[in-house]
């Protein structure tokens, strides 16, 4: 059976139109601050960014709330940036482990 009347497909409800919105706002701000983005997860929420970008902005006090999750090889760091999760990896360096060791 076809449909005898177009109707426009609607994809997004209103939550997930303004959730997207807010993400792109925030990943445009970032943008224009210089920041270059590694990797864009709208679904997640999640903008992936550098360590010196990352380090920037907290310095900078435009983030709320810093985790740091370690692992054997790097750590990962999470922080909120206009309601956007904003993610990175620091590796763990030589050094680092000298200091942690002593």
């Amino acid at each position: 059976m076809a449909a005898t009347e177009n109707r426009p497909l609607k994809v997004l409800n209103a939550s997930l139109a303004t959730s997207l919105r807010d993400f792109n706002a925030a990943a445009r701000h970032l943008q224009a601050k210089g920041v270059r983005l590694l990797q864009i997860k709208p679904t997640e929420n999640c903008l992936q960014i550098s360590p010196e970008d990352g380090e920037r902005l907290v310095r900078e006090r435009l983030t709320e709330g810093y985790q740091r999750h370690a692992s054997a090889g790097s750590d990962r760091i999470t922080v909120l940036f206009e309601g956007v999760t904003l993610e990175w990896r620091r590796p763990i360096s030589y050094r680092d482990l000298q200091k942690t060791i002593h």
